[in-house]
């Protein structure tokens, strides 16, 4: 492609220098809404058409298939060269192709597959009892944390150092389960990372090759790359080869998951001669917004420094307002999402955040009692749903009849009477003839073992099933030997026969999931059964956020990143909940929330909301914190207290159990006549006195019901209350509302 093929135009000077850096290390430092996937896309493609390298000297990973994808289309398209040419994929997805073409020098082959956190809570517990250590769901669950935390950190089962009783036990089941899943030919996520470090480490021929066939090496999202991603992007990137990163430390938010910030901030360090661009040109937000971001971050020690700005307008003020209780900040919220929607903005582009999930369901009770279309992101996922992983275990089983842990998943769904001891004496077997339970169940089925004549029946029919569909797995459409699977083995049939509403939504989800393999199956007509299997082991949150359509959006802060909306309505601005109280005593843990609230505060585009409650009852009680200090870093110019406020106090540290006598209750007050965009406040006391029998009243989940007998006063009082539906039902006070 000749010279002069990709135009610039489009970028500002800062995108413009990192688009056509040399090949010296560069760290591209892109705050929110600064167009870093813009940056990132026009380098690949600038440096195809103008510094003539090849498409496959190139190589681009991120975190989300979704990006991956975005970033393949865009480069591809600006380039000239199409998608296809090009090799951009996730960390894992990488790592996975890299496992499948020389995994075998590890003991893999190359259908290995991938086991999710059940597949591997499921495999420990077997470890576990293996082992005589507990196997309660709980207690493996806590050693697998410990392993996950060690995999992050690229140490292997003879590289741990226990250092007391349970990083002993964990240890010992690192071992045993990592010698099971080879003989499974089974990774997990933290596997793919790990193995593929020990292959780049111990096999130059391998890692030799990698640095010779890709001359430019690019990352997105570098504050997020734990150390086994630094560390194998080490082994891949050596002198002779350009690196290129692109982040934003001031969104390093996933520090629980391994996530290590020091990897942006050493980054001068650890690649003598980079060169750092800086983007705070921000095309999303307002002035004020920027400015209020800004002024939070600017209080944490562990960063790069920049500033975003805007060349747009300085926008509203943030509104600020103080409400009595979570339920009257959920009501508040409520109110301004409808009067926001009535305002002309799309419900799509509305959104409530908070810091954990259980802030959810006042602000949920509230959209409820509204008739508010809302959907929730980051509870329980398409792919997470039993029928959804029962039928992948299928087409996973019939892909790779080693894995012992999707046989255990669907040897009993539909029932057929193999129970809980003849899957033990089938283990046995297994054991004594070093054989995964499929080939024993076969064995089983000829006689051996010491299982019933019923059960030996159903265990041979059963193998004989999945080997019939195995002889025509390798041709066959994944979506419809998925249906043939389905219907065989009787697990469609025994929904429909149950004949409830739940089975019959199950059956639509197992309809929805066909629906998605066949879009998959258009979109790479040449992808295989393993194929789809990776990438449904590989999707995330992210990807799977359908179109909002006409609902308003709820998530928690970690799930907002990456995403931006007109208006955010951001509660729990309470010390103790945000930031969250497990993290005010320790610098780094609170710089992390603190990161939070930025990328809370740079996902709106016009208008933010934030709020907090005086007051939350947990288990009934009753609890008072102090505001949020993010909130005392916010200049006051910024924020709107509401019509004839004096000037805000700043608030301190919550010091004991009471509200901070500073804040008065009128600073927070709006006007009696409020805009579209206002927040009232609602001071009722729900859950005191008010309520005599014979009176009709409201619940969210029974509707209306007649109020039977009121028990004790305040927080705890209780209703008993008859519903025409639901019957009789003794609810907390508050949970009711009088009509």
């Amino acid at each position: 492609m000749s010279r002069g093929a990709i135009d610039l135009s489009r970028l500002n000077p800062a995108q413009r220098e990192a688009a056509c850096a040399g090949d010296a290390p560069l760290l591209v430092l892109a705050g929110a809404g600064t167009g870093k996937t813009t940056v990132i896309t026009y380098r690949i493609a600038w440096l195809m058409a103008e510094a003539g390298v090849r498409p496959d000297q190139i190589l681009a990973v991120t975190f989300t298939n979704k990006a991956a994808k975005e970033m393949r289309a865009r480069a591809g398209e600006l380039s000239g060269l199409g998608p296809s040419a090009l090799d951009i994929g996730t960390f894992h997805g990488t790592c996975g192709r890299l496992l499948r073409r020389h995994g075998h020098l590890l003991g893999l082959d190359r259908h290995f597959l991938i086991y999710d956190a059940d597949d591997q809570v499921s495999l420990m517990r077997r470890c576990c009892a293996d082992l005589g250590f507990d196997a309660q769901t709980a207690f493996v669950r806590r050693l697998r944390s410990k392993i996950e935390s060690w995999k992050n950190q690229g140490l292997g089962p003879g590289e741990v150092t226990p250092f007391d009783d349970d990083a002993f036990r964990a240890a010992k089941l690192y071992g045993l389960y990592e010698k099971r899943c080879l003989e499974a030919n089974a990774v997990d996520f933290g596997d793919m990372l790990l193995h593929t470090l020990t292959l780049l480490r111990r096999h130059d021929a391998v890692r030799h090759e990698l640095r010779g066939r890709w001359s430019h090496i690019l990352v997105d999202e570098y504050q997020d790359t734990n150390r086994v991603q630094y560390e194998v992007l080490r082994q891949l990137a050596g002198p002779e080869q350009s690196l290129t990163v692109v982040g934003d430390d001031d969104q390093s938010i996933y520090r629980w998951r391994g996530a290590d910030i020091g990897n942006i901030l050493r980054f001068e360090n650890d690649f003598p001669g980079a060169v750092v661009v800086r983007l705070e040109l921000n095309y999303r937000s307002t002035q004020n917004i920027l400015s209020a971001a800004n002024a939070v971050i600017a209080h944490n020690a562990a960063r790069k420094g920049k500033t975003l700005y805007t060349e747009g307008d300085a926008g509203e003020p943030l509104t600020l307002r103080l409400y009595d209780s979570e339920r009257d900040e959920g009501e508040a919220v409520a109110y301004g999402i409808e009067e926001t929607v009535a305002g002309g903005v799309a419900p799509s582009e509305v959104v409530a955040l908070y810091r954990t999930n259980a802030q959810s369901r006042p602000i949920e009770d509230a959209l409820r009692r509204r008739r508010i279309a809302y959907a929730v992101y980051g509870g329980i996922r398409f792919y997470d749903r039993r029928e959804i992983r029962d039928s992948l275990a299928y087409l996973r089983l019939i892909n790779n009849p080693r894995s012992d842990v999707d046989f255990l998943r669907v040897v009993n769904a539909p029932a057929r009477g193999i129970g809980k001891t003849s899957l033990e004496r089938l283990a046995a077997l297994a054991g004594e003839r070093g054989v995964a339970l499929f080939d024993a169940a076969r064995l089983a089925s000829a006689g051996a073992g010491k299982i019933g004549g019923r059960q030996r029946k159903q265990l041979g029919a059963f193998a004989q099933l999945i080997d019939d569909m195995r002889e025509h797995a390798a041709d066959a459409h994944p979506g419809r030997l998925l249906e043939e699977i389905l219907e065989t083995s009787g697990y469609r049939a025994a929904l429909r026969q149950e004949g409830t509403e739940e089975a019959q939504d199950r059956l639509d989800n197992i309809d929805e999931l066909l629906q998605a393999i066949d879009e998959y199956v258009a979109l790479a007509p040449e992808a295989s059964l393993t194929d789809f299997l990776e990438e449904a082991a590989l999707a995330t949150d992210v990807d799977q956020m359908a179109d909002a359509g006409e609902s308003v959006s709820l998530m928690t802060l970690h799930s907002a990143k990456g995403l931006e909306f007109h208006t955010v309505f951001l509660a729990g601005m309470e010390e103790g909940v945000f930031p969250h109280r497990r993290s005010v005593d320790e610098r780094a843990a609170l710089e992390e929330e603190r990161r939070l609230c930025y990328v809370g505060l740079t996902r709106a585009k016009r208008r933010v909301h934030l709020s907090a409650a005086r007051r939350r009852f947990t288990f009934g009680e009753a609890t008072y914190s102090n505001l949020s200090r993010f909130l005392a870093e916010i200049p006051s110019e910024l924020l709107d207290l509401g019509a004839g406020a004096s000037p805000r106090p700043t608030p301190a540290p919550a010091r004991d159990a009471d509200w901070d006598p500073a804040f008065d209750d009128a600073a927070f007050t709006p006007a009696p006549t409020l805009g579209a965009g206002d927040l009232p406040v609602h001071r009722e006391e729900r859950s005191g006195g008010g309520f005599q029998p014979g009176m009709t009243v409201f619940h969210a989940t029974f509707g209306e019901g007649t109020l039977i007998a009121v028990d004790g006063s305040g927080p705890r009082q209780k209703l008993v209350v008859e519903f025409p539906e639901e019957g009789r039902k003794t609810i907390v006070a508050r949970f009711v509302e009088p009509r």
